[in-house]
């Protein structure tokens, strides 16, 4: 029986299909370039164990992409609390976006997690993260009011709320005056601005 080559694992797959994504392959030659920013997993499951190794070394020496161009599809949010009905699975989820700090490891990084009882996962998968991100971008404000309302923690910076006003509105006030209001919000006002108008007319039976 002759020699048969270890074929490439699974792991070895995602990595170099994650490595694809990640890494800025301007520098390499045209012709591998091509080769690898078409890869399918079909050609993938082609390659040997070694094969595979070397490939994810010549991956590795090349630069990362700059934050703008791996994230460059999404919409980019405030840092807050939200609720939606995540599009992927129709479910009602609770999701939290932060933002990497301004001179650290991870400055212009945006993180997605999705809340489980006190705790936050990641979400990694880049399908995913763009959906729930642009479902959110349809309306922060309101994302972060439902998140308030429903959990009884500020939208925005997830303090208990227990001013009646802010538990109702879901966000603190202080918070609260650093957001845009909402399409629904500014309609209110103007209800509200209609009606002290009306009731500062005098009624001319009196006069």
């Amino acid at each position: 029986m002759g020699y048969q080559p270890k074929m490439i694992s699974e792991p070895q797959k995602n990595f170099i299909t994650k490595l694809v994504a990640e890494r800025d392959l301007s520098g390499m030659p045209e012709e591998k370039r091509s080769f690898l920013l078409q890869l399918t997993d079909e050609v993938l499951d082609t390659f040997t164990s070694v094969q595979a190794s070397n490939a994810i070394k010549a991956l590795l020496a090349c630069d990362k992409k700059p934050v703008e161009q791996l994230q460059a599809d999404e919409p980019q949010l405030r840092d807050g609390y939200f609720f939606i009905v995540d599009p992927t699975n129709n479910e009602e989820r609770f999701f939290r976006v932060q933002h990497g700090k301004p001179g650290g490891r991870w400055e212009g990084y945006q993180f997605l997690q999705v809340q489980a009882s006190d705790y936050f996962y990641p979400i990694k998968d880049k399908a995913h993260r763009k959906a729930v991100l642009d479902e959110i971008a349809k309306d922060p404000v309101k994302a972060m009011n439902e998140y308030g309302l429903r959990i009884g923690r500020c939208g925005v910076c997830n303090r208990t709320l227990t001013d009646r006003h802010s538990i109702l509105r879901g966000i603190g006030p202080i918070c609260a005056g650093k957001l845009e209001p909402t399409g629904e919000q500014l309609a209110m006002i103007e209800l509200i601005r209609n009606k002290s108008s009306k009731s500062e007319v005098p009624d001319s039976s009196e006069t």
